[in-house]
Order: C-alpha cells, then structure tokens, then sequence
C-alpha cells in the first residue's frame, strides 16, 4: 500500500526533496495511517517529521485524551510533536458561523502558523477517498459548480494529501496489518455534524446503487478537475492579457462563454477585494447584465467592492465610493498655492499681465481670465446640477452634464472634476478647457489659475 501512497504522491508532486513536512495528527485511525507512513517515506525519501496536533476541547477528558494519546507515540518514535487547543465553541457563537468550520479554520491556523515556525515546506492531511466523497456531496447539496464537485485536492498551496488515494478500508487494512494504535471520535457516531448525516445515511444508500460509489466519485472529481484547471487557465489568459488592473472590457466579458466570463470574475473580485466571500451564480450573472446592458454608468454591490460600468469598461472597486470623497470648493485669490488633497491637485494663482508668450508656453491646464471681466470671487468646486459653458473655440453653450456625457467622463467621477467659476457662472473646467467669458488680450491684467497633479 505504502507504493501505491508514493506513486500518487510522485504523480502529483507531493514530496519534497528534502526539508521538514508537518504531519497533521488528530489520533483517528486515518492520522495514525498517515504518521506511519510519513515515517516510513521519509527514511527513503529524505525529509524530516513533525507531528502536530489541534485540540478543539470540544469533547472535554476525551479530547485530552487524543492529545496525550498522539504525545505519547511521538515520543515513543522519537518524532517532534507539536499541539495548541483553542476554544471552539466560544468563537463559533463569537463569529457566528458553525462549528465545523470555526474548527477547521481554527485548526489549520495553527498548522499554517507552527509550520511557518519551524520552517516546514509542506503539510500533510490525512483526507481519504471517503472524505472527498463526502465534500463532493456536501458541496453539491450547498450549490457549486465543477470547482466544487472536483472535491478535495491533492495539493493545495503547501498542504499535501498522500492518503487521498486510499479508502477508508484500505486505511484501516494497513491499520490491523501494522498493529497501529489509535483513538476513537465519539463524536463519528452521532448524526450532529452534516459529515456525519451524509456517512451514516446518505453514502449506504449509494453504494446499494454502486458498492464502488466512493471509487467512481473519486473518479469523477478528478475529471472535474482537470475540466476546471483547463477553464481557469483559460480565464487566467483572458484576465492577463484583457484586463487592465481591475478592470476588464464589457463587451469582451459579456460575450465569452459563460464557464470562463464566471470565472474571470470571481478572479478579479478575488485580487481586488477586501472581502474573503465567494461570490454567487446571482453575483457573477449580475455582473454579466451590467456588462451587457445599455446603461454605461450602471453600478451593483458584490462582497467587498462596488462594481461600476464606465462606458465600454467595468471596473471592481474596493475603494470607498466616490460620492464619499467629493472635494470642498476652495477660493483661490492672488497669490495662494492651495491643494485639494481629495483630488491630489494643486492650485496656484497669480495676477500677471496677458501677452502672446503666456499665451504659446502655457500648460494645458493653466486658466486665463481677463480680470475685470470677472464678476465676484472666483471658486473652484465641484459641478453643479444646470452649470453651462460655452468653450472656446467652438459653437454652442452645453450642460456640464452633456459635455462629461460627450467626453465619456464615468458618472462616478464628474463631482471630482474642478470647475472654475465666479459669480456668474462656469468659467473653465479642468482637462477640458476654459469657457468664452472673460478672454484676456495681451495688456490686460489677467487672473492665472495653473491646477497640477501632486
């Protein structure tokens, strides 16, 4: 058996050349199976053990039991143990999620944490063919798609699963075989855990339909597998060469076919939020509709971000909402170097006298205005709703509202974008260009406004 273990742990390159593997030990016949085996591999494959154990003090004596239980054949191997406990209970009603997985996450912090510390490279679970099986199931009851029904992984990250290839009774063959001691969950008999709902009533009655159900299920999660690394790198090409930071092409989205669109977002979601969630079948189609409709400043809610549609592009966004970042208008006068920190700009005004030269060198985003054309102070603030211009240069007074529209200026965006102004109204807009009001000659006195990015 120990040569079928390491034909699968070669084949899906499990092992480490040399270095330290952390063997998780709960005390069950299946960790028991996995130390043993560990043991015996790393004489011949040249790696060193160390054994840890989690105790959920769930079961009170019993789960001291297992612990000193697993210390105590470390010890009589000679192989470096390791525990920690924590309080399962409390934090599952702290957090209010479930106990199961208030215990795993729990449980697999401290491998994480110990291997970190004791520089492992890599860290072995004893999950069988059962087990997989049994997450199979759970995940189709929950709702998922090919990543769910691929089961559990060989190898994820660096968390390896050398009996993922055995059944249960294969274990427990080695088990009587070898003489292996072990310890007992009481709680494996009780139906108080969804895994053990499946165990004791679900899977027996599949297997009267297949007595190799826990074979062809195995089976078919690898074919899932394989179906689903296949279509996420497909989505991994697309993100790469399509997507700009966070944001992807609506169009380019909303046409590829569904299996890669759903996973190209989950992906940027994934890199761009703040929120651990997966999302939803609802979330990713509700992202594809906001790709495919006419709205181009259409926004939704996802875990995390708000994803907003700028024209031709969607944007996922965990930064707070723009409409919470609004600048407050500011008042330059003669003289004053102002900055706007909302914005990152900089504002600077001076009076100087207009002629050509100014005219031919200056910046585009310095704003001349004949002085004694201007009525009141002059402002530079966000739009406001009925704002007109009539630039330069060209025909026609327009909304602001039209003129961003025409620029296609993401709707999000317009409050962010300095307008200059007196009493009278609009006199320019930043990164468009200065209205036909208050149009210096050369002699005039003339009011200079240069805004800069800091």
């Amino acid at each position: 058996m120990i040569a079928k273990i390491l034909d699968y742990a070669d084949e899906n390159k499990m092992l480490p050349g040399r270095g330290v593997v952390l063997v998780c030990v709960s005390g069950g016949a299946d960790s028991m199976c996995l130390l043993e085996v560990m043991r015996h591999i790393s004489y011949s494959r040249r790696f060193d053990i160390v054994a840890a154990h989690y105790n959920h003090s769930l079961r009170g004596e019993e789960s001291d039991r297992d612990e000193t239980f697993v210390m105590n054949v470390c010890e009589e191997h000679g192989i470096p143990f390791y525990s920690d406990r924590g309080d399962v209970l409390g934090i599952a009603k702290k957090q209010g999620q479930g106990i199961e997985e208030t215990a795993r996450d729990m449980r697999y912090s401290f491998f994480h944490e110990l291997a970190e510390k004791i520089f492992a490279i890599r860290i072995a679970t004893a999950h069988t063919i059962n087990d997989n099986t049994e997450t199979m199931l759970l995940n189709l009851v929950r709702g998922t798609g090919a990543g769910g029904m691929a089961g559990i992984p060989p190898v994820r990250g660096d968390i390896i699963r050398p009996l993922l290839c055995l059944s249960r009774d294969e274990v427990m063959e080695f088990i009587h075989e070898r003489k292996l001691p072990y310890v007992e969950d009481s709680t494996n008999k009780l139906d108080i855990y969804a895994r053990n709902k499946l165990r004791h009533n679900v899977i027996p009655l599949l297997e009267e339909f297949n007595p190799r159900f826990h074979e062809v299920a195995f089976s078919a999660s690898q074919l899932f597998r394989a179906d689903e690394e296949f279509i996420a790198d497909i989505a991994d090409l697309f993100v790469q060469d399509c997507c700009v930071g966070h944001t992807a092409d609506a169009r380019d989205l909303a046409v590829l076919p569904f299996s890669v669109s759903s996973r190209v977002i989950r992906k940027i979601h994934a890199n761009s939020s703040k929120d651990n969630s997966t999302l939803s079948h609802s979330h990713v189609t509700d992202v594809l509709s906001l790709c495919a409709g006419d709205n181009p400043s259409a926004s939704l809610s996802l875990p995390g971000m708000t994803v907003f549609r700028e024209y031709d592009r969607v944007i996922f966004d965990a930064e707070p909402k723009v409409s919470d970042m609004e600048f407050a208008p500011v008042y330059p006068m003669a003289g004053d170097s102002l900055i706007i920190l909302a914005l990152g700009l900089k504002i600077t005004c001076k009076t100087v006298t207009y002629d050509d030269s100014i005219k031919s060198t200056a910046p585009s985003n310095l704003f001349m205005f004949k002085n004694v054309d201007i009525c009141g102070r002059i402002t530079v603030r966000p739009r406001k709703e009925g704002d007109i211009i009539k630039l330069r240069g060209q025909c026609g007074t327009k909304t602001l509202k039209k003129l961003f529209i025409e620029k296609k200026i993401p709707m999000r965006k317009r409050a962010l974008i300095p307008v200059i102004c007196d009493d009278l109204g609009v006199l320019g807009i930043y990164d468009i260009g200065a209205g036909d009001r208050a149009i210096p000659e050369p002699g005039d006195l003339t009011v200079s406004i240069n805004i800069e990015k800091i």
